[in-house]
């Protein structure tokens, strides 16, 4: 088993309690179980990625508009309109991810092709 930090340990419990939070509302079409998932989602992110790490990928020059966009989206949540909100920082995350999406998909094409499946 690899060794993990404690950081990221509590970084993924958080992820996991805000999707678990954001698909209920998403199910039963409440806008607070919703917010409250966005809010743990977020900050479970943030948590797992450190904030040195965190900071560099929002802070960069290319990404300043798409970290706005988040931004907005945040605030959005907060205000009350969570499934704007969400449009928002989906299409933000999208952007500011675009690179390690790539990179991801890349690497399972190549092991798909590695074992025979691809």
């Amino acid at each position: 088993m690899l060794a993990t930090s404690v950081h990221a340990q509590v970084g993924r419990l958080v992820m996991s309690v805000g999707g678990l939070f954001a698909f209920l509302g998403f199910s039963i079409f409440d806008n607070g179980l919703l917010a409250l998932g966005n809010i743990f989602l977020v900050t479970g992110c943030f948590i797992w990625l450190g904030f040195d790490k965190s900071r560099s990928m929002l802070f960069q020059r290319d990404n300043l508009k798409f970290t706005v966009f988040l931004a907005i989206g945040f605030v959005v949540v907060l205000s009350g309109r969570p499934r704007v909100g969400i449009l928002f920082e989906v299409f933000a995350l999208y952007n500011l991810m675009k690179s390690y999406i790539h990179r991801a998909f890349k690497f399972a094409k190549g092991m798909l092709s590695y074992v025979g499946l691809g």
